[in-house]
């Protein structure tokens, strides 16, 4: 029976391996251990709806308040200013729900695929197991571009849980293939994309188009009152993006601002 090191992001797991003997009785101690990991998948799907149902309420709660910050103060309703002042408590318990059904996730994840990895490989159910853990891995990789602008990191964690499917000769899990794409696609700056960014275009317009900046190559000028994105292009050197820190507005670009390396 293949073997394969399972060790997800940020949580170290011991794996025992263990020889299974049989026994003339009742099942076999690997039927036992079958049950035990069917089981413990079940415990994971239920545990990963609680925590897609928390994540939707706590994204529903901060639409609500956006959508209610949108509107001019004169404008709001007394419906709407007291659904205002309770959204900030409601979004803190929500978001506490939701990192508590994470961390559950990930504990349970682990201890399953370490035993689905190692002793079961072929179960239907370690399929289902590594499809909770790449659909996770992107959206860990989806915050490290938001985060950082860091899209070599995000490609190379979504590289990491693709290897899982290699090792079991598993066809490539296509959510995992079409994000690691679309991460490659906008890890650097081409000339048409870079021509859609227009004037008085606001940051996150300019994301859109461009993508999320290193965060080391973001400059502030506060004397000038300038902040500067600096774009790395795959022939090398660097475009860039200036914003007015007073409006948080694009008012200038130039494809050829840097001609030399930047920090990646």
């Amino acid at each position: 029976m293949r073997r394969s090191r399972f060790l997800p992001c940020g949580i170290a797991v011991l794996v025992v391996f263990g020889l299974l003997s049989g026994c003339s009785r009742g099942p076999s101690e690997e039927e036992i251990a079958l049950q035990e990991m069917e089981a413990q998948l079940a415990t994971l799907e239920q545990q990963y709806q609680d925590l897609q149902q928390a994540r939707a309420e706590l994204a529903a709660a901060e639409v609500s308040r956006a959508e209610i910050e949108a509107i001019k103060e004169r404008d709001r309703s007394e419906e709407q200013m007291a659904e205002l002042g309770e959204l900030p408590a409601q979004i803190e318990t929500l978001n506490a729900t939701k990192d508590e059904r994470y961390e559950a996730v990930q504990a349970t994840l682990a201890d399953f695929l370490n035993v689905a990895l190692n002793d079961f490989p072929e179960h239907p159910g370690t399929l289902q197991g590594l499809g909770i853990y790449a659909d996770e891995a992107i959206l860990i990789a989806r915050d490290t571009v938001i985060q950082a602008g860091d899209y070599k990191k995000a490609i190379d964690q979504l590289d990491a849980a693709s290897s899982y499917f290699d090792s079991l000769d598993l066809p490539p899990y296509q959510p995992l293939v079409d994000e690691i794409a679309a991460l490659q696609q906008m890890r650097f700056i081409t000339r048409e994309r870079f021509d859609l960014v227009k004037k008085n275009m606001t940051m996150d317009e300019v994301k859109e188009i461009a993508g999320y900046p290193y965060y080391q190559n973001i400059q502030r000028n506060e004397k000038q009152g300038v902040e500067t994105w600096l774009y790395r292009k795959r022939e090398g050197g660097a475009a860039a993006v200036y914003f007015k820190m007073k409006t948080s507005k694009m008012y200038n670009k130039n494809f050829e601002a840097v001609k030399i390396k930047v920090v990646e």
